[in-house]
């Protein structure tokens, strides 16, 4: 799924009006909101697809009847979840971050045994 066009205009633009109104934006937050987890959320069917797995080092804490909480990796150095932080309850509820638990040289071994 092909998403420059939107990443230019919800990410690019913003973050140029932003820079020249002397505001330091971040667009790796706005990224993983507007568009990883927004208009390609919104371009999938939400009925045919119940999660979305991603590759950010965070974690994700589900208890019943609470809402998800966004959590930190164990790898400091490779934790993400601060650029997670604008993301919605309604898009953290459908992510998945299968390695998320796991510290960098973990996955390094793992992607080795699997090869």
């Amino acid at each position: 799924v092909s998403l420059q066009d939107e990443y230019h205009e919800r990410v690019m633009q913003h973050t140029l009006q932003e820079a020249a109104a002397g505001r330091t934006p971040n667009p790796d937050i706005l990224c993983n909101s507007r568009v990883k987890f927004g208009c390609f959320f919104d371009m999938i069917d939400e009925n045919e697809f119940d999660f979305v797995a991603s590759g950010h080092y965070a974690q994700l804490l589900r208890d019943a009847d609470q809402p998800v909480k966004l959590m930190r990796a164990p790898d400091p150095v490779k934790d993400q979840s601060y650029f997670l932080c604008a993301l919605s309850q309604s898009q953290v509820q459908r992510l998945l971050f299968p390695i998320g638990h796991l510290q960098k040289t973990q996955v390094r071994e793992l992607a080795d045994h699997f090869e």
